[in-house]
């Protein structure tokens, strides 16, 4: 699924500072799309260990067609990340100067 212009007034209703909801959308849309890659690469281990990937997997049309399966299950990161903002998911807090 695409991603979908969004009401700037709903986002300023979770959080004063704009910039401050985008950097923490686009945080969480990252680890979202780490979290699917992972699943991925972790699928296709398991099916080399299984001894899934035969001569057929090599075929270019058959693996156009798994991947765009694959994308079509997946929502975009983006519209997940925003709706876990939304719905006050997600925690944040700012790093201490001090700290670095």
């Amino acid at each position: 699924m695409p991603a979908k212009t969004q009401d700037i007034n709903q986002i300023l209703a979770s959080s004063k500072n704009l910039y401050e909801a985008v950097m923490v959308i686009a945080s969480r849309a990252r680890q979202i799309n780490e979290e699917q890659y992972q699943k991925k690469r972790d699928r296709q281990i398991l099916e080399e260990l299984e001894g899934g990937f035969d001569d057929e997997f090599m075929q270019a049309e058959l693996e156009e067609q798994e991947i765009k399966e694959l994308g079509e299950d997946e929502e975009n990161p983006i519209n997940q990340a925003l709706d876990d903002f939304l719905d006050n998911k997600l925690n944040y807090r700012y790093r201490d100067t001090e700290e670095q």
